[in-house]
């Protein structure tokens, strides 16, 4: 036998050597579709929705890899405004797909007499929701009796369905599905819902433990609304040991409903969200007894209740230890008193305190600014006057944890040396809103020709720009119109931002220029009401964002037909286009946008 036999295949080198003098510097080229197959998956749950889509394209490792269970769910399939027919694209093309489809959204369809698109596909459905949509009870059946394996059902803003729906029907030759798996249902924004709707859609789904009736017996007549408030609250006595997640929010409900719904002892929520417009008397309060019994609350949800009081916070302070979200939005009553209250909850990773605005220094130190908030990871302050500058440097300093802030008109505590400390503290931020805090410029965000320096002892200057807050998704600086191009060209490197606001900034195609090439990762940008946004700024945007899927140009009025030219052949994941209040676009520009295959919504000038 000889020594070296020959071979059919040759081994692949994947590392190359480059010699510099007496030194070899290793080049290791990756080849990641060689990678295990956990591992591959692993790695892509660090990744954001779009970055995952561009990884699956780029090998068929990560494309292989997309196809995991725990990415299928997480993704959404979208359906907008279409006529929902086998012929009909995109329905068409999905009865022909290799793939299946956990969680589907409706928008906006108006569907036909018959499809085999749920025959094909509800088998492997576990969220289905329904928005807006043209549909019968009968058409609703049909489709649910595919989806045995549905967990989450969701009918919200369908009046025709309950409008045409009939009390009395011919239930022999009706198939009445029953979903064993369904937990969630969600009939939201329905005022045409009555009594035996309801019974009828809960009735499918024998192990519920969510109800979401938000929003639905606002505009109604008194009687109706009391008869249906009152048979939810039956409901839910019945179901009182499974039900755990109740929503009734943007529905103003009295103390005698909240009496009530306290004397079901039986019912232990883990979510609840109310809105409370009613007086709360001294005596015989429902919400009290309602807050002291409801223990093992996680989730509070309070916005827009005008007559939640410091007392009632507190009460909530004391008897909801596991509490990990509370949102105040819009709770006018709220004062620094009840605010201190709230540093008995240290298990809150969400604090929504937006426009409540007898809150100042003061509730926020004793109440937000303790030892224990290291789990925190979203604070919403937006609309609080009374905050100044030194709590807000604190927050900075101790909040280290925060992924989301929302500062939206701060005005009085946000300028360039307090938005430093966001810069070096908060290097974890993913969103950060500071709508109308027009006190910020340049020098804040650049770091460049600050009047003082964030960090000062001795000989040691140090300051800092944006480009810190590498994590970062979303930014939202409308109205700070003290920002120009200098901050775009010289410090905006964010390789994540995926949503970036415009509006009414003095911006020019300089600007527009830099960031687009050094944020690859935007998909939604909004330029609204911005005077030096031009058709050239338009072309860099369409030629360098090949994510983009949300444009909006509203009143801008130097954009012209020539910006719809660059969209239509730059432009292929458009999806959301306003070009509302742009005297210059004209009727036959808009009519070719029909170029865009993948454009749903478009909001043109309104004329005569």
């Amino acid at each position: 036998m000889s020594p070296n036999p020959t071979r059919d295949w040759e081994p692949v080198e994947h590392t190359l050597y480059v010699r510099y003098d007496d030194q070899f510097v290793f080049h290791f080229e990756p080849f990641f579709e060689d990678l295990p197959y956990e591992v591959m998956v692993y790695l892509m749950q660090f990744l954001n929705h779009a970055d995952r889509h561009a990884m699956a394209q780029a090998c068929r490792g990560f494309y292989e890899g997309l196809k995991h269970p725990f990415f299928m769910r997480s993704s959404v399939l979208h359906i907008d405004n279409i006529e929902f027919e086998d012929n009909v694209e995109p329905v068409r093309t999905f009865l022909t797909a290799f793939r299946y489809f956990p969680n589907i959204k409706l928008t906006k369809i108006a569907f036909g007499n018959r499809s085999d698109f749920w025959a094909e596909l509800g088998e492997s459905m576990e969220e289905l929701s329904f928005d807006n949509c043209v549909i019968w009870k009968q058409k609703l059946l049909s489709i649910l009796r595919y989806t045995f394996r549905l967990k989450r059902l969701a009918i919200e803003n369908c009046p025709d369905l309950f409008r045409s729906w009939k009390v009395l029907e011919n239930l022999t030759v009706m198939y009445i599905p029953t979903l064993p798996a369904l937990t969630h249902i969600s009939l939201a924004g329905n005022n045409k819902l009555e009594e035996h709707h309801f019974d009828f859609i809960v009735g499918m789904a024998p192990k519920l433990d969510s109800l979401n009736v938000s929003n639905c017996f606002k505009g109604i007549e008194a009687g109706q609304r009391f008869r249906m408030l009152g048979h939810v609250l039956r409901f839910l006595e019945q179901r009182q040991h499974a039900i755990k997640h109740f929503y009734i929010g943007d529905t103003p409900v009295d103390n005698l409903f909240l009496r009530h719904l306290a004397d079901i002892k039986g019912l232990r929520l883990k979510s609840l969200s109310l809105m409370i417009n009613d007086r709360i008397p001294q005596t015989e309060a429902g919400i009290m007894d309602l807050f002291q019994l409801q223990t093992n609350l996680t989730y509070l949800d309070l916005s827009r209740s005008l007559e939640v009081h410091d007392t009632a916070l507190m009460q909530i302070s004391n008897s909801m230890p596991l509490l990990e979200t509370l949102i105040l939005n819009r709770c006018w009553m709220i004062s620094d008193y009840g605010i201190g209250s709230i540093k008995k909850l240290t298990r809150l990773k969400h604090i929504d305190l937006t426009n409540c605005e007898r809150i100042s220094d003061c509730g926020v130190l004793e109440g937000i600014l303790t030892h224990n908030r290291k789990r925190l990871r979203k604070l919403y302050m937006g609309l609080l006057t009374n905050i100044g500058e030194v709590v807000f440097t604190k927050i900075a300093f101790d909040l280290n944890n925060l992924a989301v802030l929302d500062l939206g008109g701060c005005s009085n505590c946000i300028n360039d040396r307090s938005i430093q400390y966001i810069f070096y503290h908060l290097a974890g931020l993913q969103e950060l809103n500071v709508d109308c805090c027009a006190k910020v410029s340049d020098a804040g965000l650049t770091g460049i020709d600050l009047p003082e320096c964030a960090i000062a002892i001795w000989d040691l200057r140090m300051t800092f720009s944006i480009q810190n807050l590498k994590r970062l998704r979303y930014l939202n600086l409308n109205g700070c119109f003290r920002v120009t191009d200098l901050t775009f060209v010289r410090k905006f490197r964010l390789r994540e931002l995926r949503e970036l606001v415009l509006t009414r900034l003095l911006i020019t195609d300089l600007a527009v220029q830099s960031f687009v090439q050094s944020c690859p990762s935007l998909e939604i940008i909004d330029f609204s009401e911005s005077p030096n946004i031009t058709d050239q700024c338009v072309e860099l945007v369409a030629r360098h964002c090949r994510r983009l899927t949300t444009l909006k140009l509203h009143n801008c009025p130097l954009v012209t037909d020539a910006s719809l030219a660059a969209l239509i052949k730059h432009c292929h994941e458009l999806k959301h286009l306003n070009i509302r209040g742009c005297p210059e676009i004209t009727p036959e520009g808009e009519a070719k946008l029909v170029a865009i295959p993948t454009l749903r919504h478009v909001l043109v000038n309104l004329r005569d």
